[in-house]
């Protein structure tokens, strides 16, 4: 940790060579960034680190390397937007696996449930932190999933209060998006988002139970056929966070099924994934 406590001694913290290297050869949906983005993305990240504390919990023993992976991913949405969308966070919070949060829900006849979950990460509203498992962000392999990308979404989402899929639009960046538009795209995708996941889960067996390891192995065999992680049918703020991790690491799909999804998040983060500036830069290299 030796980078990070210098961090608190420098006026123009700098990220080593060598560590922001490895980092980008462990994300390789950083392979379409050309030069000046990789450049701008590093400068975000010393930033983020150097404006916000990322803190390790229940034991777990942060590392620079751990940091700037973290940073990385949580930079890449804002990279053509602006480091002030994180203003509202507390800092990172990182902890070894899985960890518990309490749920509420209010059934439609109004009867309030609340239970314990285990959960991969959360952002917490109202200048909360937000919270990762690392085992769960550091399995960037799977197709589509990105935990630190999914909650940084939740957290601009945030920008103007309960996160609802609807980010706050900001006239240097978007005067070319249209709220109803957003919303009516957004509305139409999520509901037919929605039937598809109902449509799978009315094919899993009665006594279905996904602590058993056949059973989540057939439900993940029937969701690798969706074009997103069956989570984005939970709410309208979790089908937006879910289209923008898959937006940025696996976009293919999301182009495909959602064509004017993908369309709007395009103009909305500024980027095109499916674009290939890096192409030189691999070359050379």
């Amino acid at each position: 940790m030796q980078w990070l406590k210098n961090l608190l001694f420098r006026d123009k913290p700098s990220i080593p060579d060598s560590l922001w290297q490895a980092c980008v050869a462990r994300l390789p949906f950083l392979d379409r960034l050309g030069e000046a983005d990789l450049a701008r993305l590093k400068a975000l990240c010393e930033d983020l680190l150097h404006r916000k504390t990322v803190t390790g919990a229940g034991g777990f023993l942060l590392s620079d390397e751990i940091a700037v992976l973290i940073a990385a991913q949580a930079c890449l949405p804002i990279l053509n937007l602006s480091l002030d969308l994180y203003d509202d966070m507390a800092g990172i919070i990182v902890y070894p696996d899985a960890f518990i949060i309490p749920q509420t829900e209010v059934d439609e006849a109004g009867v309030v449930h609340e239970w314990q979950e285990p959960v991969s990460g959360e952002a917490i509203d109202a200048g909360g932190a937000v919270v990762l498992s690392w085992e769960d962000a550091e399995d960037v392999d799977v197709p589509g999933y990105n935990v630190v990308i999914h909650e940084f979404a939740h957290k601009i989402d945030m920008t103007t209060g309960v996160p609802n899929g609807y980010p706050p639009f900001f006239p240097d960046w978007h005067k070319d998006l249209d709220a109803t538009e957003w919303r009516d795209v957004f509305s139409a995708a999520y509901e037919d988002f929605h039937e598809h996941v109902e449509l799978l889960e009315s094919r899993l067996p009665e006594d279905f139970d996904d602590t058993i390891d056949a059973h989540a192995a057939y439900y993940d065999e029937l969701a690798a056929g969706l074009p997103l992680d069956p989570y984005a049918a939970r709410h309208p703020a979790e089908f937006f966070a879910v289209a923008s991790e898959a937006f940025f690491v696996h976009p293919e799909p999301l182009a495909s099924a959602y064509p004017d999804v993908f369309r709007l998040l395009k103009a909305y983060y500024r980027q095109d994934p499916l674009a290939d500036p890096g192409r030189e830069r691999r070359v050379l290299h």
